[in-house]
């Protein structure tokens, strides 16, 4: 959920943020030559030309979107807390949903929206940009150390239990989870599915500024998303190219899995994208949702929408 109205409410005239049908609430919706630049560009691009209003319409979009991807986070952590033998795990799921809850009603970058929205009604350029940049990076702190954490307590499942426990936690997340996001995701056209995948991947602060930039590219028969880095974990492997914090060698799979692409070493945090974008979906009988080459490497990350999803090839991007 968000921590704003935001898309439930109109924008104003000129604003990318549109209503979606299909969602129940406002996604960008801007160009190819546009989408996959970081909504904080964006918002800085609309105040240096003085459409306020625009400009804080998209400051508040721009928490929205790392907001859904924290809560995503947060959401994921309850499943792992919960699982029996976690190491941490306590009776029932009520407890640790209790623990998450308290740390996800707390808002960082609250007080700065509100500053961005007083510098905007003051047309404060300089103001208005710098409290969105201080908002970034308080919601980036809160992310990269909750994917940090995620990593770390799937690593412990691996080896207290199995490497299949592992995916078996990202099973129950997708249930909690994910399967709800992509609800919509069959009656979607490929611009749409792009839109929401690029907005997650924004929320995630991808990029080489770690502020949410995504490259796209349109083939014949797909789109082409290019993450360098991913903001989850290519911020972890790769290090974070906004602080200088360095990378790491996360622990991953030690056996080649179908569900793990068929590759050792693959980051616990990073198997779910095999999971739940390829692996899940074909054992239902259903190509993949959207394959990924180079996920969890010294490079980029490929993600690949189909606009034929039924021509997307199993086992291969």
């Amino acid at each position: 959920m968000s921590r704003t109205e935001v898309t439930s409410r109109p924008g104003p005239a000129g604003s990318p943020v549109l209503w979606s049908d299909l969602l129940g609430r406002r996604i960008r919706q801007d160009g190819m030559d546009t989408l996959g630049v970081s909504t904080q560009t964006l918002a800085e691009q609309h105040l240096a030309k003085g459409e306020w209003e625009i400009a804080g319409d998209l400051a508040e979009y721009f928490l929205d979107e790392m907001t859904r991807i924290n809560n995503a986070l947060f959401t994921w952590l309850e499943v792992i807390l919960a699982f029996p033998g976690s190491g941490v795990s306590v009776d029932g799921v009520a407890e640790p949903r209790q623990v998450i809850a308290a740390m996800r009603s707390f808002g960082p970058g609250d007080g700065d929206l509100v500053a961005v929205a007083l510098a905007c009604d003051a047309q404060d350029l300089d103001a208005a940009s710098a409290r969105i940049e201080t908002m970034r990076v308080r919601m980036a702190a809160v992310h990269d150390q909750l994917v940090w954490w995620i990593q770390h307590l799937l690593a412990d499942i691996a080896e207290r239990h199995s490497e299949e426990a592992v995916r078996d936690v990202v099973i129950r997340t997708y249930e909690e989870l994910w399967r709800d996001r992509y609800a919509a995701w069959p009656q979607m056209t490929p611009v749409e599915r792009l839109q929401i995948s690029v907005e997650g991947m924004r929320g995630h602060l991808s990029g080489p500024r770690h502020r949410g930039d995504v490259g796209i590219i349109e083939e014949d028969d797909r789109f082409r998303m290019v993450l360098d880095p991913c903001g989850s974990c290519g911020v972890l492997r790769r290090g974070d190219p906004d602080s200088g914090r360095p990378g790491c060698d996360p622990a991953g799979t030690r056996t080649a899995h179908d569900w793990s692409w068929n590759r050792v070493g693959v980051g616990w945090y990073a198997v779910h994208s095999a999971i739940v974008m390829e692996w899940l979906p074909q054992q239902e009988g259903r190509p993949p949702m959207r394959p990924l080459d180079g996920c969890d490497t010294s490079g980029p990350c490929n993600w690949f929408i189909h606009k034929d999803p039924s021509a997307a090839p199993a086992g291969a991007p």
